[in-house]
């Protein structure tokens, strides 16, 4: 207990000599006395100051080898700085022109962004041919299909202008698709109700453009394709003859594309990192039934015993998707 006393007393002690220290730098500067800034916050930029606290210690120390001509020293002490608060901006109607030049040697910008996006997504199904079989079911209509969506992402600024993103995002879609039916003796039957469940893994490739003069938050166009391949794919139907959770993976085009157009906010919240808002308008370029794989005669007979033949069709959406998005920094000399 004696041991930890001592440990905690000692501890709390450097805490306030930092402390006062740090006070006696402030008051020195203001007297114009730099030359021993160095000696005197050194050691508790090692141990005894918080971030903010080290970044204000620093700026004394670069400020202090400038005033002594040891540009070397004061280049270094400035990208510790950088290092703890890469965000860190000279006041350039308050600071010594010296700190203001030196600052414009360092490149401060993030070196690439990374975060995670959340969605939604409300998909219309495009059918690009119809085969109508039956007199018994007519063609029908969908139901809005909501889809729920998440993935990562990766964002490399390649200029000032443009950015690319490269995307990873796991994807649900249900369509439901209800088509009424009249009986033999031409009445209305009960309505025939096609429900299938699918889950896309998709790989945007993006390239965005800031729009100028938004200075509230960042404001981005972006637009690029997409690579889509289906996982799965459940095929219901129920009404005049049922069919269970058919699994029709074997009769989708796993593989498919799109393109994607859309808006992007980011909003800086959190420190350093944003909040990313994005709506899109995703066209699919490719059809998505097989009519020509393998067993697909003898699935055609299994939907004609429930009085329902596949149409040819595309599946469309409007996305809406959140986000995190983080910096990552690395400050260096750039002269």
């Amino acid at each position: 207990m004696l041991l930890l006393f001592m440990t905690v007393s000692y501890h709390g002690f450097a805490q306030n000599n930092c402390v006062q220290n740090l006070r006696d730098a402030r008051n020195a500067y203001d007297e114009g006395k730099l030359q021993d800034m160095p000696n005197l916050l050194s050691k508790c930029i090692e141990n005894g100051f918080t971030d903010e606290e080290k970044v204000e210690a620093l700026r004394f120390i670069t400020l202090s080898y400038l005033f002594s001509e040891e540009q070397e020293k004061a280049e270094i002490a400035y990208l510790r700085l950088l290092k703890i608060n890469p965000e860190y901006q000279v006041n350039e109607e308050t600071d010594p022109t010296e700190l203001i030049i030196l600052s414009e040697n360092y490149d401060t910008d993030p070196k690439f962004f990374y975060g995670l996006k959340l969605g939604s997504s409300y998909n219309f199904i495009e059918i690009t041919e119809y085969y109508p079989m039956f007199d018994l079911a007519g063609r029908g209509t969908y139901e809005p299909p909501f889809g729920l969506g998440a993935g990562l992402f990766f964002q490399y600024p390649i200029n000032d202008d443009f950015t690319a993103n490269a995307e990873v995002h796991y994807n649900y879609r249900g369509s439901v698709l209800i088509r009424p039916t009249v009986t033999d003796e031409g009445g209305s039957g009960v309505p025939q109700t096609i429900t299938e469940n699918q889950q896309w893994l998709e790989v945007p490739l993006l390239i965005n453009y800031k729009i100028p003069f938004v200075n509230k938050f960042l404001l981005e166009v972006t637009a690029g394709p997409s690579i889509h391949y289906l996982l799965s794919s459940n095929l219901s139907v129920n009404g005049i003859e049922e069919i269970n959770n058919l699994d029709m993976i074997d009769f989708r085009n796993q593989f498919n594309a799109s393109g994607l157009v859309g808006l992007r906010g980011n909003f800086k919240q959190l420190g350093r990192n944003y909040i990313t808002v994005e709506a899109l308008f995703q066209f699919r370029f490719l059809e998505e039934v097989d009519f020509n794989s393998p067993g697909r005669a003898q699935l055609d007979y299994d939907l004609l015993q429930a009085a329902y033949a596949e149409n040819q069709y595309k599946g469309h959406a409007f996305i809406l998707r959140f986000g995190f998005r983080f910096p990552r920094f690395n400050p260096e000399l750039i002269k």
